[in-house]
């Protein structure tokens, strides 16, 4: 480990290395610099935290810690902590960290790593304003809280890299695993896990980001990165065979009562989506990011054998509304209250609403991608909610099969799949050849013959009896 030469005191006992920075932000400049290579048990931590007060009565505080620990195998990790910053300008904060491990004798490795950053300001502006109690002038407030982390557990076999940066009230952080443009090495055997929140809160507006994911197993790419600000922005890569489980929401509150005349706006978007496999192949790229709205794209593939399925959902909701505008019949102070203004203020739908949602559950093949475009719903005349869903289950899917399939006594089902006119031994023989395809798409509830809620092998021991039944009267 090594330091600069601002006094930072330096700790090394072994393998074992433990460091602490607690910091009121002064003209000074703080770095850390350690490197660790060695085969063994290794324990190292670190965490520190700052706090700033701005000339603008703005309150900065930052917690950034981390650790690694190992009974065994081979270790490295290159880290660079730094921290700068005075009385009059916002701190900066960096970190970046390599780290490399592989097991021997079945050791394993457990690492965290978590950076925080809250920030608020608050103004009373009453005393500018003409009307004693002006509703529509007071005090003022900005506030954000941003937070990423990253968890990893019984890691056999890493490749790992970090970087975390916050500066004038912008948090960035970026993890990685595996090697770019190599899809054959595997950065993980073992199991991370991911949280992001976010949340920007004013007079005028909330915003809230909120991303979790959980995978296990042999991960050759994980990518993700965060950007918290007045802007919220979340993109990530997932490649992998295993258990995944990912949940996403962001959210978008906007009010609108500052002007006199004038009219207040309600608005709320919320987009979510959900994942979760239990085994198989799945690759997953997504992006989400809110300001003036929501926008979020995701594409995701899927394959698997056996009984491993992949269960998805995406919905999408925004609503607005407009009080009616007020008339003021004293334009420079209000004193007996506002007026009603006239029948023809021009507000004929004060409430709007649209809503989108889809969902796969179930199937061992899909191919799913899907856009989402949610306007600023504080401006009336952009469109509410564009989306766009194409899933695909591609195994073994007939297309003439299904378009000559027939229900032919209308009972629901589709017993005539030959399109021949009747129920013969080539619809069963056609029916236990593509039962897989059939069973995973949404016709599936039209071959479930023996009516307990799922297309299973007993309907084709239903429709053999049936067959059967026919034959002998």
């Amino acid at each position: 480990m090594t330091t600069n030469q601002s006094g930072i005191p330096v700790a090394i006992l072994l393998f074992v290395l433990v460091t602490g920075l607690v910091i009121t932000i002064s003209s000074a400049d703080y770095s850390i610099g350690t490197v660790i290579e060695t085969t063994g048990m290794v324990h190292e931590k670190f965490s520190g935290n700052w706090h700033s007060q701005e000339d603008n009565s703005t309150n900065i505080s930052g917690v950034y810690t981390d650790s690694e620990i190992t009974n065994g195998g081979n270790f490295s990790i290159y880290k660079n902590i730094g921290l700068t910053g005075s009385t009059s300008t916002s701190p900066k904060f960096e970190t970046q960290k390599l780290m490399q491990y592989s097991s021997v004798d079945g050791a394993h490795l457990s690492a965290n790593e978590l950076l925080l950053s809250s920030s608020d300001s608050l103004s009373n502006i009453s005393s500018d304003s003409i009307c004693f109690k002006d509703p529509y002038n007071g005090s003022s407030f900005y506030a954000q809280v941003q937070l990423a982390s990253t968890s990893v557990s019984n890691a056999k076999e890493l490749i790992f890299s970090s970087g975390g940066r916050y500066s004038d009230g912008i948090l960035d952080y970026s993890i990685q695993t595996g090697q770019p443009g190599n899809d054959t090495i595997i950065g993980l055997d073992g199991t991370i896990r991911t949280r992001f929140e976010g949340k920007t809160e004013s007079a005028s507006d909330v915003k809230t980001l909120y991303d979790r994911s959980l995978v296990s197993g042999l991960i050759s790419k994980f990518y993700r990165t965060y950007h918290g600000g007045d802007t919220f922005e979340m993109t990530g890569l997932t490649s992998a065979k295993g258990s995944i489980s990912e949940k996403t929401v962001m959210t978008e509150k906007y009010i609108s009562n500052v002007s006199i005349p004038g009219s207040i706006v309600f608005g709320t978007s919320v987009y979510s989506s959900d994942m979760l496999t239990n085994g198989g192949n799945t690759s997953v790229q997504k992006q989400v990011t809110g300001s003036d709205g929501i926008t979020a794209e995701r594409m995701i593939t899927y394959n698997s054998e056996g009984d491993r399925s992949i269960q998805v959902s995406e919905h999408a909701i925004t609503s607005r509304f407009q009080l009616p505008e007020m008339g003021y019949g004293n334009p420079v102070c209000v004193f007996a209250g506002p007026t009603p203004a006239p029948h023809d203020s021009g507000i004929s739908s004060p409430y709007k609403e649209s809503s989108a949602k889809t969902g796969v559950s179930g199937v061992s093949s899909a191919m799913i991608i899907s856009t989402t475009v949610i306007g600023n719903p504080s401006v009336s005349d952009m469109k509410n909610l564009e989306y766009r869903a194409d899933i695909s289950i591609p195994i073994g899917f007939n297309k003439s099969m299904v378009q000559e399939m027939k229900d032919t006594d209308d009972d629901g089902k589709f017993e005539d799949l030959n399109g021949n006119g009747h129920l013969d031994m080539h619809d069963l023989v056609l029916l236990f050849q593509n039962f897989r395809w059939i069973g995973e798409s949404n016709i599936s509830t039209r071959v479930d013959f023996n009516k307990n809620g799922r297309a299973d092998y007993a309907d084709i021991v239903t429709i053999f009896q049936a067959m059967d039944n026919a034959k002998k009267k």
